[in-house]
């Protein structure tokens, strides 16, 4: 994979992977065997950054995967015995590190050389039966992660003693902890072979302890875009009311630990391919912690749905049955990070409160 942005950042990326169609595991009985498709992944991938008045970051990673589900059974389940990655960054400009990478901020540790050793779960569920295309389905899925803590451990059994900073390492390279937690449910109401509705709702949360302060930059949540509320591009809402004073897309500070997705929309088959959509969305993210560098990021339960954004807008799909190209408009409606009135957008603007978004499958 190649891909250049701006003319002057790169970023080059291969992964390999090795499937066998079993478990790879002793002391699996062959009842289970005969009762249930499995599989077990190899899998390594390496990924280079390089943005010249920012920072160069290699990511290296290598993982077992197990995959599973019993014959006959809606479920689906998949299962990572162990994931590592290391994120090494050789260079970082003055600029960058004055920026964000002061104390206060939330994104040092992210950008400083660390290690991520995970385990996770992951299932789904799903009620369609093709042979009953106009009953009303649903799909959920949902898993968990965390990382970090066999490290931790051996560290306290071993009374090793932690860094000047006060961190756990491994090969004198600090290493995450940190649990996080993902709920997606989607609900398909058919009215008839050409007209559905489609309502979604999606919640993520993400708590750093231990040998962590923060999530890594590429574990936080991020809200906008093609998949969230589309009446903002993506990375550029939230968390909270925390609006950026820079012109560009501030991707760095726009990340949190908490995420709400609430989407309802209706699709239309119009002829041949061609489909329409029509959608609301709502959303945000948020801050575990009250992050000096995130002003009006902090969840609270007594304030956070007021900071849900709102949006609306229309959409045009090609759907070829193997792939759905996908062209979304979105309006901002509600927008948290301004102030008054002014925060309902009946008057929307070309430049601040509209997104075209183009994407391939639906976005839930």
């Amino acid at each position: 994979e190649w891909r250049q942005v701006g003319g002057n950042a790169i970023e080059l990326g291969a992964d390999a992977s090795l499937k066998f169609p079993s478990f790879l595991i002793p002391f699996v009985n062959s009842a289970w065997r005969r009762s249930n498709n499995a599989a077990t992944d190899l899998n390594i991938s390496y990924n280079y950054q390089k943005r010249p008045l920012e920072y160069s970051r290699t990511i290296a990673s290598a993982g077992i995967n197990y995959s599973w589900h019993k014959q006959g059974s809606r479920f689906r389940h998949s299962y990572d015995l162990v994931d590592f990655s290391y994120v090494y960054l050789p260079w970082i400009s003055d600029e960058f590190k004055d920026y964000f990478l002061n104390n206060q901020s939330v994104l040092k540790y992210s950008y400083e050389d660390h290690f991520i050793m995970r385990m996770a779960y992951n299932g789904s569920y799903s009620t369609y039966r093709s042979n009953r295309p106009l009953s009303n389905y649903y799909s959920l899925r949902y898993g968990v992660e965390t990382a970090g803590n066999l490290l931790y451990g051996i560290n306290h059994l071993f009374k090793m003693q932690p860094a000047d900073d006060g961190s756990f390492r491994v090969f004198n390279i600090r290493y995450s902890q940190y649990v996080k937690a993902d709920f997606d449910f989607a609900y398909n109401q058919v009215i008839d072979p050409n007209n559905r509705f489609v309502y979604h709702a999606a919640l993520g949360v993400g708590l750093p302890y231990g040998n962590a302060a923060s999530l890594p930059f590429e574990k936080r949540y991020y809200s906008g875009g093609a998949n969230s509320v589309r009446g903002w591009a993506v990375r550029t809402l939230g968390p909270g009311t925390f609006k950026t004073d820079n012109t560009y897309i501030d991707f760095n500070n726009q990340s949190g630990d908490i995420k709400l997705d609430l989407n309802v929309e209706y699709r239309v088959k119009l002829f041949s391919v061609l489909e329409g959509a029509l959608f609301l969305d709502a959303g945000n993210i948020w801050t575990i912690h009250d992050y000096e560098t995130q002003p009006g990021g902090l969840f609270r339960f007594d304030t956070f749905y007021k900071q849900i954004a709102v949006a609306y807008g229309l959409g045009i799909r090609l759907n070829f049955n193997f792939f759905v190209f996908r062209i979304d408009y979105g309006l901002k409606l509600y927008d948290p990070a301004l102030v008054g009135q002014d925060r309902w957008r009946v008057k929307p603007t070309w430049k601040d409160d509209m997104a075209f978004h183009f994407a391939i499958g639906y976005p839930f």
